[in-house]
């Protein structure tokens, strides 16, 4: 008897509680671009804390922000992320399903074009252009929350 009303509770709580993305929902991303440096004083500014982890495992020491895009990303329909000095890079939600969504990350200028997939409320770190001159631009992407 126990089993069956644990079994019905659990039920009602998956129910209740949608899942973090439907198929056709928008998903809330958040899209900054950075610039990451092998040469320097090694550091962080202040906004970037929540990236440590992921930074200081590429060969970059140095980084600094240049832009950030938030937006309701509907799947197939890609937003243009632009990157100093008149470059760009398209992020298009390919498809959102409870747990993940996976986003095709494009860069034209520098011919690279990579598929990522991302869990709410978590990042992913991406390099959208060569080395030049020892710096890099990466643009990060958290989905949801």
């Amino acid at each position: 008897m126990r089993g069956i009303w644990m079994a019905a509770w659990v039920a009602v709580v998956v129910l209740a509680c949608p899942p973090a993305w439907a198929a056709d929902a928008p998903v809330p991303v958040r899209i900054r671009v950075l610039q990451g440096f092998r040469q320097g004083t090694p550091g962080l500014p202040p906004g970037l804390e929540d990236l440590r982890a992921q930074l200081s495992a590429t060969a970059y020491v140095r980084w600094e922000q240049a832009g950030e895009v938030q937006s309701a990303m509907q799947p197939k329909k890609p937003v243009s992320v632009p990157l100093p000095g008149g470059e760009s890079v398209t992020v298009t939600l390919v498809e959102s399903r409870p747990g993940a969504a996976t986003f095709e990350v494009s860069a034209p200028a520098s011919r690279t074009q990579s598929r990522v997939t991302v869990a709410p409320g978590k990042r992913i770190v991406q390099q959208v252009t060569p080395e030049r001159g020892g710096s890099a631009w990466f643009v990060t992407i958290k989905a949801g929350g």
